[in-house]
């Protein structure tokens, strides 16, 4: 447990000076501030738009609270998933190609403390990082809207968190099998674009857990996705365990 400790500070300290940290904030906090914006200015500006054509009409309702949840939601996904792949899949797989591997290896760190100190990490990021665009994104929809059901809009927050984990720990998985920055990166297209077709195929896909979460907040009527979520997390601990076996099976130059 000190040696994970002793890595898991070694790999938020990276991550600070690297900047990564304070991308991912300002880029979580400024869509969770905007989402309520864009829900309450989009029929504004196609208002305008069907006045500028007239030959256009636009039948235009009035944004609510569920408008702006389902952008928080478009948003946070959209941008969670980029950031997330993006943060992950170079995790190892640039240390490799760095060399820096081979400093760290002959020490007495198990490989799977590396690789799970690396998730952890990623998970601190990213749970900071979303937490902070959600509250950023609740104060300003109670400036602009009603309050929505609080209890829904924390569910919700919870899954898209889990579901970025998902998807974090298979660009990690890929970052270990990759035997190139281009590789890994490849390699993590290939696990999040399967994820995601997934989604529109089966009720089982991790994406099913987003739309169970959207439900809940807007207090609208739909079906448990108990399915997605068992999925979604086991998903997440096989590919950290993969990443771990991977490295393990590795010769690292």
């Amino acid at each position: 447990m000190h040696v994970f400790r002793v890595q898991l500070r070694k790999e938020l300290l990276e991550l600070w000076r690297t900047r990564k940290v304070l991308i991912v904030w300002v880029v979580l906090i400024a869509f969770g501030l905007m989402s309520p914006l864009f829900a309450k200015l989009t029929p504004e500006l196609l208002k305008s738009m069907g006045e500028q054509q007239q030959n256009i009409q636009i039948t235009i309702t009035e944004p609510t609270t569920n408008d702006a949840t389902d952008q928080f939601v478009k948003n946070t996904t959209q941008f969670g998933l980029l950031l997330g792949v993006l943060m992950s899949f170079g995790a190892i797989a640039g240390e490799r190609e760095r060399g820096q591997a081979t400093l760290i290896f002959p020490h007495p760190l198990p490989r799977e403390t590396f690789a799970l100190a690396k998730f952890a990490a990623l998970a601190i990021l990213f749970g900071v990082g979303l937490l902070l665009g959600a509250l950023a994104d609740l104060l300003y929809t109670l400036l602009l809207f009603d309050a929505p059901p609080v209890g829904g809009f924390v569910v919700l927050v919870i899954f898209i968190y889990l579901w970025l984990l998902c998807l974090i720990a298979l660009s990690l998985l890929a970052s270990a099998l990759g035997r190139s920055m281009t590789g890994a990166g490849g390699l993590a297209f290939v696990f999040v674009l399967v994820v995601l077709i997934a989604s529109s195929l089966t009720r089982f896909a991790p994406g099913k857990l987003t739309d169970w979460g959207r439900t809940l907040a807007i207090g609208a009527d739909g079906p448990a996705q108990w399915g997605a979520l068992i999925v979604t997390l086991a998903l997440t601990v096989l590919a950290v365990a993969g990443s771990a076996i991977a490295l393990r099976r590795q010769e690292i130059e």
